[in-house]
């Protein structure tokens, strides 16, 4: 992903979302969002780096339960990898899926 497009997604907040998801270039290239948060570039996210990412993502209330650290990392090895963090993406696209459908 681009600078531009990842400074955009920081700003503007998660309505850029389902580009990122639908880019696998973007999730699985080693340069998408997931790595600008890896400083130490070990190929995973701990709780600083994860800290990191949720202030910048500024996450609506009503989806702040799927990003509790312990509910990210579901192997429970005190790291997030690379597909917890898209697994964890991904739920929260199709949670807000379910909750548009049942506005309407």
């Amino acid at each position: 992903m681009s600078k531009k497009v990842y400074n955009h997604y920081c700003r503007y907040g998660a309505w850029l979302l389902p580009m990122v998801l639908l880019s696998s270039i973007a999730l699985a290239d080693g340069g998408g969002i997931y790595s600008v948060y890896d400083q130490d570039t070990n190929g995973y996210l701990d709780s600083t780096e994860f800290e990191s990412f949720l202030k910048k993502r500024r996450i609506k209330k009503e989806f702040r339960h799927l990003w509790a650290f312990e509910k990210v990392d579901k192997d429970q090895d005190g790291k997030i990898s690379n597909q917890e963090f898209v697994d964890t993406l991904k739920q929260e696209m199709d949670l807000r899926k379910a909750t548009k459908k049942a506005a309407f």
